[in-house]
């Protein structure tokens, strides 16, 4: 194995709740040294997130944070002191990568604007994560997952295909936050790229709202091109049911019959004699009446295990897959033979088990490890400006870290 893919780069973190952490977590996990910057006393807001270790909150005992921050550094810093914006400016002196979340109107007001980076350290690339983008109407409001995900128009889209009038939801998982951090690591990897050819830095602007709507490039089409503003999942045009969950005798299995006919149901069922009924072969006909066709299947899935479904469904080359929960993801023999899941110590929470690496690099290895404690470095990092553990004692007594 060589060494990791982003050895030797440096990246001073300036980011709290989900989006910015996740994206500075991908360059940690994968060998760059980032440094935390966390208020004094409070530190991240993830901190104060769930779930906690045997549902007792403390701010060293999160899942969240503990899953979003793994292989940082932690240092506190007060950037509202005039000593402290001094000291974060000799920490990006030295950096490769600023990435933050202040919003547009705090970092004009804390003074720590590109413009003055840039002064700073003319290489350094700044990824600037916000909702709604550093311009426009709505470059001040406040945000959660659920407003960006509804602004961005992800929600309007989550209705059933079969209850198109029901009200739009939004997806489990903090999906606009994470898509957010995704698309924020990989502008920043490309103005790397940049950076390596043309020794100069970058200003990155990124919108959770865009990052969003960046994803209904199909909605966007359809309303373009025939006038249709769609109100199902994408995929509910080419038939029912396409990635639709039914019950079965141990849980959900999903159905993905494709996007023609699918005569082969017929034959899990054990009913062959309906290979040509057009429930079954005419995807126009599940769309008319879903309720006939779920009538027809349900109560054989019912009868039946999912893995068993799934396993006879493969071999009649019909995608139907089992719905696993978290619980059952822990223990998929798939995941278990690729490794997926990692464990490793904390210091307060002892053995803790997460989610591994998101992609496999063959010569570049992803690492395990584990979440800092608040201030956990700050003896390190500081030391290496030049200052000691009196000067510490004395920034910790004045609010400064």
């Amino acid at each position: 194995m060589g060494e990791q893919a982003f050895s030797n780069l440096k990246v001073i973190d300036c980011t709290e709740g989900v989006a910015g952490p996740y994206c500075t977590k991908l360059l940690a996990d994968f060998g760059a040294e980032v440094i935390k910057v966390e208020k004094p006393e409070e530190g991240d807001v993830a901190r104060g997130m769930g779930p906690f270790l045997k549902d007792e909150p403390h701010p060293e005992k999160s899942g969240t944070f503990f899953y979003l921050n793994t292989n940082k550094k932690s240092v506190t810093l007060n950037l509202k002191s005039e000593t402290g914006v001094k000291i974060f400016k000799e920490l990006v002196r030295e950096a490769d990568l600023l990435i933050e979340n202040f919003g547009p109107e705090t970092t004009s007001k804390l003074g720590l604007s590109y413009e003055i980076f840039r002064e700073v350290n003319p290489r350094l690339i700044m990824t600037s994560i916000s909702p709604y983008g550093q311009t426009g109407p709505y470059r001040e409001y406040k945000a959660t997952n659920l407003t960006v995900y509804g602004l961005g128009g992800a929600m309007y889209t989550m209705r059933p295909g079969t209850n198109p009038a029901d009200r739009p939801v939004v997806e489990g998982g903090l999906q606009a936050d994470y898509s957010a951090g995704l698309l924020s690591f990989i502008a920043t990897v490309a103005a790397l790229i940049n950076q390596t050819r043309s020794n100069r830095g970058t200003w990155i602007d990124i919108s959770a709202m865009e990052c969003m709507a960046s994803t209904l490039t199909m909605h966007f089409g359809e309303y373009s091109y025939i006038g249709l503003s769609r109100k199902t999942n994408p995929w509910a045009i080419h038939g029912y049911p396409i990635g639709y969950s039914s019950p079965c005798k141990d849980g959900w299995i999903s159905l993905t019959p494709g996007i023609g006919g699918a005569p082969n149901i017929a034959l899990l069922i054990g009913k062959p004699e309906l290979q040509d009924d057009p429930l079954l072969a005419k995807p126009s006909a599940r769309m008319a009446e879903p309720e006939k066709f779920d009538a027809l299947i349900v109560p054989w899935l019912k009868e039946h295990d999912k893995w068993e479904i799934a396993k006879e469904a493969q071999e009649l080359r019909l995608a139907f897959t089992p719905v696993l929960s978290p619980g059952e993801l822990q223990n998929d023999e798939q995941l278990k033979a690729r490794e997926f899941f990692a464990k490793t110590n904390h210091p307060m929470m002892g053995e803790v088990t997460y989610s591994g690496a998101p992609a496999k690099l063959s010569e570049s290895p992803w690492r395990a490890g584990r979440a800092p404690l608040l201030g956990e470095h700050n003896e390190e990092i500081y030391g290496r400006l030049g200052y000691s553990k009196e000067d510490l004692i004395r920034m910790r007594e004045e609010g400064v870290i």
